[in-house]
């Protein structure tokens, strides 16, 4: 695997500072020392400051789940869609201690400081929103359910993320992920 450029270790770092500490508390300095970066590299790779460094880090988290979604909505069924998406934060939940949260939400709740960041996060959760409604959509239920699901999804998932961490537990997200599949799995959604 090749080793990663300085201005994606500082995307990656930046992606894990703002899960965990939010996009206004976390600061050049802090992606510096996090990714080991030169300190000068910082306005070289992001002449935009904070607020590039910041859209570039929600993008770049944004694509990892929307890479899982597709690869799930292209070989499998809605529930399986909502497995692999459960599958990340089960794994990023336990990993971190609970410590980590999506960084796109982090993106969308600094709406007042970093409206530019907020916007990318708002395209990222709808972009999401869109691959799990056409992947309901191409399993056959209409559009209006397709829509309604596949909100219900996105919401539910990332409401049980926030409330494990505030729990430290992962039992929030199971009992998320068994109730969306379960209606997946109901005629009444394809109706």
């Amino acid at each position: 695997m090749a080793e990663l450029s300085s201005r994606d270790r500082m995307i990656r770092s930046a992606v894990e500072l703002i899960s965990r500490n939010g996009v206004d508390a976390t600061s050049f300095s802090d992606v510096i020392k996090h990714s080991g970066a030169p300190r000068g590299s910082i306005y070289h790779h992001f002449p935009g400051g904070k607020t590039e460094l910041m859209v570039e880090a929600v993008r770049a988290a944004g694509a990892i789940i929307t890479r899982r979604i597709s690869s799930a909505a292209a070989t499998g069924s809605t529930a399986d869609v909502i497995e692999a998406v459960g599958d990340i934060w089960r794994l990023n939940l336990t990993r971190s201690d609970f410590a980590i949260g999506c960084p796109v939400i982090a993106g969308g709740l600094a709406r007042a400081s970093e409206p530019e960041v907020a916007e990318v996060s708002a395209e990222v959760m709808l972009g999401w929103q869109k691959l799990i409604e056409s992947q309901l959509e191409t399993a056959g239920y209409p559009a209006v359910q397709a829509k309604s699901m596949a909100n219900l999804t996105i919401t539910s998932v990332e409401g049980a993320v926030a409330v494990c961490q505030t729990t430290r537990s992962i039992e929030p997200l199971e009992q998320v992920i068994a109730s969306l599949q379960g209606l997946s799995r109901s005629e009444a959604w394809s109706r």
